[in-house]
């Protein structure tokens, strides 16, 4: 049993962060342990995140994309830690954690990795950097100039669905 709700919450990171199995954007592990789901308080996951990070067991990198997250994935001490304390996770929490995980990591992938930055421009068009990431590194880039701040928005807001397709023409079209 838990004697602590504060190590039963950076136990569910750490349960988390191995379900998921590839690093994860602090932001996007936030959304889905604060707002989309009520597992941890949202007030404390920065500090447990920051605690677990500082005991080794889970590794906290820069994000090269976005200067203002970083990359969390569990260490290998950490999956240590959680084996040992497994069985402390009530098997109904890890179960609803294990099937949110498989039925939306694909949303939370094409969050992370597809991105599209706007930059609005003196002239009153704006500027779209549209990117497909494989962790860390850039496979495709696309920067366009549109008509206005409306356009850029909703652009933005279809480049997480059309990424794939749009990648698959542009790699289809020019490698044989």
């Amino acid at each position: 049993m838990f004697y602590d709700e504060d190590v039963k919450n950076k136990l569910l990171i750490l349960f988390i962060l191995d379900k998921y199995e590839t690093p994860i954007c602090q932001d996007i592990l936030m959304q889905m342990c604060c707002v989309d789901n009520n597992w941890i308080p949202y007030f404390c996951f920065g500090h447990f995140v920051e605690e677990l990070s500082h005991a080794g067991l889970i590794s906290c990198q820069p994000d090269k994309m976005n200067a203002d997250d970083s990359l969390l994935a569990i260490s290998d001490d950490g999956k240590i830690c959680l084996s040992m304390f497994y069985s402390s996770i009530f098997k109904s929490l890890r179960d609803d954690v294990s099937d949110y995980i498989r039925e939306n990591k694909l949303k939370y992938r094409r969050k992370q990795e597809f991105v599209c930055n706007v930059e609005a421009n003196e002239d009153g068009t704006s500027t779209l950097h549209c990117m497909v990431l494989n962790g860390q590194v850039v496979l495709f880039e696309l920067k366009f100039v549109v008509p206005n701040e409306k356009k850029a928005e909703s652009v933005a807001q279809k480049w997480q669905e059309a990424a794939p397709e749009v990648y698959k023409n542009y790699v289809d079209l020019l490698i044989d």
